[in-house]
């Protein structure tokens, strides 16, 4: 198991863990931070935690990447907070930030972003809370559990579920007033 290899200080299992979830961990704090640079400091930060409290993660980790996601969401509070800035997602009109962070498959919410107009997917998504956004980040990009999510942002496993329910309801409901210009 790789985390029995950290565990051991097994270098090259380092190494497969950035190979597995470095881009995820980059993406992550990309879409938070805004630059380039302090999205790496974020994944190198976060797999320097990952090597001290390897035999830490062993004991309490469901998934190597929940756990990874769940330090490097600390992180980027921490980037945020030596800024004085609160939590944010950056906007990215025109797709070159991003870009860096590209993924070869679509993940379900870029597949809705092909069958529908971006700016106004965009403009619904900037509408929901910071929770919501990102519970639904979680589980739409990365793929996670709600367990998972809950790990990382720290709440009950009910109240993930309620933030995915109502992000998805305010979803429909700006795209459902954004089609219809007579409201």
């Amino acid at each position: 198991m790789l985390l029995a290899r950290l565990v051991a200080r097994d270098q090259q299992a380092l190494r497969q863990v950035l190979q597995a979830y470095g881009q995820t961990i980059f993406a992550y704090a990309l879409r938070r931070l805004g630059t380039p640079e302090d999205a790496q400091d974020v994944v190198n930060d976060t797999l320097l935690a990952l090597w001290r409290q390897a035999q830490r993660a062993q004991a309490q980790a469901s998934s190597l990447r929940a756990w990874l996601l769940g330090i490097a969401r600390h992180k980027i509070l921490d980037v945020l907070r030596s800024r004085g800035q609160a939590w944010r997602e950056v906007m990215d009109e025109d797709g070159a930030l991003l870009n860096h962070a590209t993924d070869p498959d679509p993940s379900p919410l870029e597949r809705l972003c092909q069958e529908c107009d971006e700016t106004r997917l965009a403009a619904a998504l900037d509408q929901l809370p910071e929770a919501q956004r990102e519970a639904l980040y979680l589980f739409t990009y990365e793929g996670l559990s709600l367990a998972e999510i809950a790990s990382i942002q720290q709440v009950p496993l009910a109240t993930v579920g309620t933030r995915l329910h109502q992000a998805r309801l305010r979803l429909r409901r700006h795209l459902a007033a954004a089609e219809d210009p007579v409201r």
